[in-house]
């Protein structure tokens, strides 16, 4: 039996990424594939931490199977990562696996299972971690109103992006602006056996540091304690 989904694919942010440039920096985008369809993030540039915001949608997604099979276990989704190149093709950094959260037609679109939350999943460069990728995926039948009956898309389209549809409010996280401001640090840094002047940190030696981070006026004090073979 034949059913009709629209795959919803919120690319929110990844962190820790693969350096794939002599920079130490990447390139990256991701790759969602799902059944016989592709879609792609925007690239940004030299970061290892991209924020996305963006919504990827499949439509016409065409399933086979009884209905309770779609839902209870839906096909795998597929991501992978690369770093663009400005000359030849882009370079793999990474692959995750996902699995959507199923909504037949005749389900409410409410709490608690929609709207899906994102998530973490763990990116793999062979059998190496190569960073994390925050996302949610949801695949919605498609009854016989058509695509009107889906839940709608919130939010505008950022139209000078491409245009690219961001992560709708209710997934994308609450975020709130704060400025951390630091005035008169002093650090103070005692070596118990031997100085800094007498070559600490050579081949071979053991140092240890402690030390306390003084706050200026406000008398703030935290200890310090560095490390190093």
């Amino acid at each position: 039996e034949k059913q009709v989904f629209q795959l919803r694919a919120h690319m929110y942010q990844a962190r820790s990424l693969f350096a794939a440039d002599s920079s130490g920096l990447s390139d990256p985008f991701a790759r969602v594939f799902f059944i016989s369809q592709s879609q792609c993030t925007e690239v940004l540039n030299e970061t290892l931490c991209p924020t996305w915001d963006q919504l990827l949608v499949f439509d016409n997604v065409e399933l086979y199977g009884e209905a309770h099979e779609m839902r209870d276990d839906p096909p795998i989704i597929v991501i992978e990562i690369y770093d663009q190149d400005t000359v030849g093709k882009a370079d793999f950094m990474g692959r995750t696996f996902a699995k959507p959260v199923v909504k037949m037609s005749d389900e409410q679109y409410c709490p608690p299972r929609f709207p899906p939350q994102l998530e973490y999943y763990q990116i793999y460069r062979g059998n190496a971690t190569a960073g994390d990728l925050l996302a949610a995926f949801e695949l919605l039948q498609i009854g016989p109103g058509g695509k009107s009956d889906l839940p709608p898309i919130d939010g505008p389209t950022d139209m000078d992006r491409g245009p690219i549809l961001p992560v709708p409010l209710g997934i994308r996280p609450v975020l709130s602006r704060y400025r951390v401001e630091v005035n008169n640090v002093h650090v103070e840094c005692c070596l118990g056996w031997e100085s800094i002047s007498k070559g600490v940190g050579k081949a071979g030696r053991n140092w240890e540091c402690q030390g306390a981070v003084h706050g200026g006026s406000a008398g703030n004090q935290a200890a310090a304690s560095l490390k190093k073979q």
